[in-house]
């Protein structure tokens, strides 16, 4: 008898494989300004699938310290809000009634399109990445000869900022995490005054010879939902949902076509990524 696979089957799958899941190397999305929820958002009457528009709260300002107060009711903090633009994003896939027996097949299936579908979600991000959006390059280096001396120069460009979380492409990121020094800091959070250090694969959505950024956490502000659905969509497909390890639910839904037999799947999330505060994010350059 062949095998089934629900949707909870995905989200297992997904569960199991967090390290999987991880090796994906996108921007770290839970290191700037998130408002990533599970809740469904409708979809708006213009026809073309995108959604409503989200705030992301940016905590700008606290209220003045009080040395010696009588009065406790004094003083308010700063709370601004960036709109972001969202759009449902899909990454559907299938598998034929042949397939159907081999779980270790759906499992890479999964796997290959969840990567798939971070892909473009990281696209959307770094499409902010611009020096219109963030000002003057914070770093302009071939990323095979930076050293620590070049992380020395970051620091002092992003001396205002309240966190320093850096992410390179993997030729930067490398020249700190390959070491024959017992003593390095490598690449762990923390190391070298900065909050978090990271690398992403692939930076062709941003900016002409970008391959770097460090920010605040105020740098980016991103949010995402969960496609809104009709009562009878509900009822004649199989829906689950799943956290991603970057705060993230995707739902997951199973269908049968009746044309081809074959099973169909797909992750959905609706997702919209905006400019944070300009003046606490930094854009790096490859030296080109």
């Amino acid at each position: 008898m062949a095998n089934t696979f629900s949707a909870d089957t995905i989200t297992d799958i997904i569960a199991s494989n967090e390290m999987l899941a991880l090796q994906e190397r996108t921007l770290p999305f839970d290191k700037f300004a998130t408002n990533f929820s599970s809740e469904a958002i409708a979809q708006t009457n213009n026809g073309k699938g995108a959604r409503s528009t989200i705030q992301v709260d940016l905590a700008s300002g606290a209220s003045t310290t009080l040395t010696n107060p009588t009065n406790y009711e004094q003083g308010d903090s700063t709370l601004g809000a960036v709109a972001v633009g969202m759009n449902e994003y899909s990454q559907p896939f299938h598998i034929t009634p042949a397939e159907l027996n081999s779980g270790r097949r759906l499992e890479k299936l999964v796997m290959v399109n969840l990567h798939a579908l971070q892909d473009k979600l990281d696209a959307v991000a770094k499409a902010l990445l611009t020096v219109a959006n963030y000002g003057a390059v914070v770093l302009d280096k071939d990323p095979t000869t930076v050293t620590t001396a070049d992380i020395k120069t970051l620091i002092a460009a992003t001396g205002k900022y309240k966190q320093r979380n850096l992410c390179t492409d993997a030729v930067f990121w490398s020249q700190f995490a390959v070491t024959t020094d017992k003593n390095s800091l490598g690449v762990v959070d923390g190391a070298y005054g900065l909050d978090s250090f990271n690398y992403s694969t692939d930076w062709s959505a941003a900016g002409t010879n970008v391959n770097g950024f460090i920010g605040d956490t105020t740098a980016i502000a991103m949010a995402a939902r969960l496609p809104d659905l009709t009562n009878e969509v509900k009822e004649a497909i199989d829906m689950d949902t799943v956290e991603l390890p970057n705060g993230m639910t995707v739902q997951c839904a199973k269908w049968v076509s009746l044309t081809s037999r074959n099973t169909w799947y797909s992750m959905d999330v609706v997702f919209g990524a905006g400019v944070g505060d300009a003046d606490a994010g930094g854009i790096i350059e490859d030296g080109t």
